[in-house]
């Protein structure tokens, strides 16, 4: 039986840097980002921890498993989104109060279907209908 945890028991709120250690240690065993320069990963998850929009998942050892970032996205940045391949979201733009985007998400290998039905369960970016884009 898989076990994933939201929380660890020995902290339940991070600094900053721990979450982005989080990430780190999340995108360290994912190819897919394994070889981006390590300033976008700064880039990727900072405003998303600024403002709350990250859920990090851990294993029964507390280690990082995955992690996940929404926005709320008015039409003319969700435009923007869709069309612009190098568009990023500017801080005032993760909470626009529109509708639920999946920014970015993260897992260890092997994982992937686990951690997409917990999450699916859990919702931490609340109710509502969410969107995604893969740029793969």
């Amino acid at each position: 039986m898989l076990h994933i945890r939201d929380v660890r028991i020995d902290k339940e709120e991070w600094t900053v840097y721990e979450q982005i250690g989080f990430a780190v240690s999340c995108m360290l065993h994912n190819t897919n980002y394994s070889l981006y320069p390590v300033l976008t990963i700064q880039y990727w998850t900072e405003y998303a921890i600024q403002h709350n929009q990250i859920k990090f998942l851990f294993d029964t050892r507390g280690f990082p498993l995955a992690y996940i970032t929404w926005a709320y996205l008015e039409v003319d940045t969700e435009t923007r989104l869709i069309n612009d391949p190098d568009f990023r979201l500017h801080p005032s733009e993760w909470d626009e109060n529109g509708r639920i985007w999946i920014i970015d998400f993260c897992c260890k290998p092997g994982f992937g279907r686990h951690v997409i039905e917990y999450l699916l369960r859990l919702r931490p970016w609340g109710r509502g209908e969410v969107r995604w884009l893969n740029r793969r």
